[in-house]
């Protein structure tokens, strides 16, 4: 139970905190991805990193259930499927596939479902709810 609170505030803030952040900075972060785009070598590594955050997390947290709880397994299961899906998709279907995501209303709906979902958990990890 102890993990689960930390990994509800710790999940919670980062959320809460980039969700805002992506809704006032959209235009910069629609660059990144641009730039992101350019380099193979470091979508690889970031999906490397992507896929140990993701492992580690559904090992450490294996609560599949309807509750606050399973959505950070959830999360994590998310992490890993994206990554794995960053290092098997071919390079120019991925690239296609960013950019047809990477518009302002994307990063409003992403932007607003970070924020919720950071506040849920956040509210969980804290005991304010």
């Amino acid at each position: 139970m102890e993990l689960s609170i930390f990994l509800a505030q710790l999940f919670g803030l980062y959320f809460l905190i980039a969700g805002v952040i992506v809704m006032f900075r959209q235009k910069s972060f629609m660059h990144i991805m641009t730039d992101m785009l350019g380099s193979r070598g470091f979508l690889m590594v970031v999906a490397l990193c992507q896929l140990f955050a993701g492992i580690a997390l559904v090992i450490s947290h294996p609560i599949f259930t309807a509750t606050w709880q399973g959505l950070i397994t959830l999360i994590g299961i998310w992490i890993m499927v994206e990554a794995i899906f960053y290092l098997t998709m071919p390079y120019t279907r991925l690239v296609k596939f960013v950019k047809m995501f990477s518009t302002p209303t994307w990063f409003t709906s992403g932007g607003l479902l970070s924020i919720i979902m950071g506040a849920y958990l956040t509210g969980k990890g804290f005991g304010m709810w």
